[in-house]
């Protein structure tokens, strides 16, 4: 609009310029130059309208980010704890700022482009948006969510002060389309419906174009031989739709010909590619849910609490530490005030620059690489990176009667929009490729410290037993992983639950079996159980 206007008023220019002499003498030509300017002002005006509208749009957008970013300063945890509010974040950062830029073009300071080009290096991208889409659907399957209310930004109850548009709603659906999975992309096509497409930079027929193949692949071919009618009445040039729409009638008649007509379109596709639905999956997802977890009472008289020294540890002497029993075989307890609010904080601040993307070992090849069952990011912090964590260290030797000579160095983790590690074991198997070397043996237990409560999801659940264990700040879950015979407890399988509402942070701490040879009791049978104390 700019350079039309300038472009003119240069044209404007020229032609006063060339017959200023002569435009006096004739009022014809006069009545022209009035017209001529009738056109400029109109431009002018046009060109006016149209950078207020810009700066309009400008100012409504910078309010509606600072309104969401100062929400989000007054309660950090909160905001970033609900999963609605996390894809919306990644996302705006990720196209929202881009196309921030795209309004402004030449016309903003260079200091604002500048700045934005600076701050756009590291940016959200759309492997982010894609990740952030996977886990909003990740949470849905695990927690049965319902899409319309995830769309509306209520979670479980818990209210978000943000709602999905119907473009996110589009780019979620768009995302399991090109993952296969035509579940989730038939449930979040339809909210795009259900929303009226307000909002929505596609077409209706973009809409129904993929809606119409998910639920074909679904198995639902009489609704998607209803879309492709719809999607006709709309554009009836395009072959494809007609190709399909035709299809689709073969089909129906078909099974009206003796077919059983449409299969469950949950059974039928509830993420079969990425997400199998194993036995072990079931289990691990009901748990995750708290469903049918029920410790008989044979087992839980057996369970109790009190107050422990390790046989009188001078350092536990006087500050004994509380242990809970969680479970009977394997041995599963929890020791509650292992870490300080200050110690937390303090690790927290020493782990946030060093935090990368988690990465799990091939048990094939041996190679690091990351997997869409472990969705976190983790930090390694030393003993002499920092006092407190040579203390946390010393305090989970004392605890544990454990020598810390070969176990690993604290892990932190913080777990990311629908944050999860599926079912696993700590310990390295025989089978796999890259085996714990001779010098520190294998991984013999595990020390897990919950660093931060969690509103809703994040339990750890463990899946021979049938429990989930809840994260409780400061409190800290101990087992063996290995029985006294060296063999892996497999009883030991366990996963991190997914982190519906809330922050995670939890640090792990290996432990190896050099140098534990005198400090764990030696059992005369082979088949001796695992018991901590």
């Amino acid at each position: 609009m700019g350079s039309f206007v300038l472009r003119n008023l240069f044209l404007f220019n020229f032609i006063l310029i060339c017959t200023k002499a002569e435009w006096f003498s004739s009022l014809g030509q006069m009545e022209d130059l009035v017209y001529d300017e009738l056109d400029l002002i109109t431009s002018l005006k046009e060109y006016i309208k149209a950078e207020e509208a810009k700066l309009d749009n400008i100012k409504k957008i910078a309010e509606r980010f600072q309104h969401i970013s100062e929400n989000a300063r007054s309660n950090m945890d909160k905001y970033l704890g609900h999963p609605v509010n996390q894809y919306r974040l990644v996302r705006r950062l990720a196209t929202e700022w881009a196309d921030m830029e795209d309004i402004i073009n030449e016309n903003v300071a260079e200091v604002f482009l500048a700045n934005l080009t600076q701050k756009q290096s590291h940016f959200p991208g759309e492997e982010d948006v894609k990740g952030t889409a996977e886990a909003i659907m990740r949470l849905q399957d695990t927690y049965r969510l319902d899409t319309h209310d995830v769309a509306r930004g209520i979670i479980k109850g818990l209210q978000s002060n943000q709602s999905l548009t119907a473009d996110d709603c589009f780019h979620i659906g768009r995302t399991a389309y090109l993952e296969r999975d035509f579940y989730h992309c038939r449930l979040w096509m339809n909210e795009v419906l259900n929303q009226q497409e307000k909002g929505l930079t596609y077409s209706r027929f973009d809409v129904l174009d993929h809606f119409s193949y998910c639920t074909a692949q679904g198995g639902n071919i009489q609704k998607a031989y209803e879309i492709t009618k719809e999607m006709l009445q709309i554009d009836p040039s395009v072959d494809r739709i007609r190709g399909n729409h035709e299809h689709y009638r073969q089909l129906l008649g078909e099974r009206k010909r003796g077919d059983d007509g449409d299969v469950d379109e949950f059974q039928q596709s509830k993420r079969q590619t990425e997400y199998p639905s194993t036995p072990e999956r079931v289990d691990y997802e009901r748990l995750c849910r708290g469903e049918g977890i029920h410790i008989p009472p044979s087992v839980e008289r057996k369970l109790k609490c009190y107050l422990y020294t390790n046989n009188g540890h001078p350092r536990l002497l006087l500050q004994p530490v509380k242990l809970e029993e969680l479970w009977h075989s394997p041995h599963l307890v929890r020791f509650h005030g292992i870490m300080s609010d200050k110690e937390i904080a303090m690790i927290k601040s020493l782990a946030k620059p060093r935090l990368r993307r988690a990465t799990v070992q091939n048990p094939v090849t041996g190679v690091l690489e990351f997997a869409h069952y472990r969705v976190s990011k983790s930090a390694w912090l030393k003993d002499e990176d920092h006092p407190v964590i040579k203390r946390v260290c010393q305090r989970i030797s004392d605890v544990t009667g454990l020598s810390m000579e070969t176990a690993e160095e604290l892990q932190i983790a913080n777990y990311g929009v629908g944050g999860q590690y599926e079912p696993h074991f700590d310990y390295s198997r025989k089978s796999d490729f890259g085996k714990f070397d001779d010098e520190v043996g294998n991984r013999i237990a595990t020390f897990l410290t919950y660093m931060s409560d969690v509103e809703q999801g994040g339990s750890t659940v463990f899946l021979h037993p049938g429990i989930a264990v809840r994260p409780m700040k400061g409190s800290a879950v101990f087992w063996y992983n290995l029985l006294p015979s060296g063999a892996g407890d497999e009883r030991t399988r366990h996963a991190a639950c997914p982190v519906l509402t809330g922050v995670k942070w939890v640090s792990n701490k290996w432990i190896h079996e050099r140098d534990q040879e005198f400090r764990r009791t030696c059992k005369t049978n082979i088949k001796a159980d695992n018991r901590i104390f």
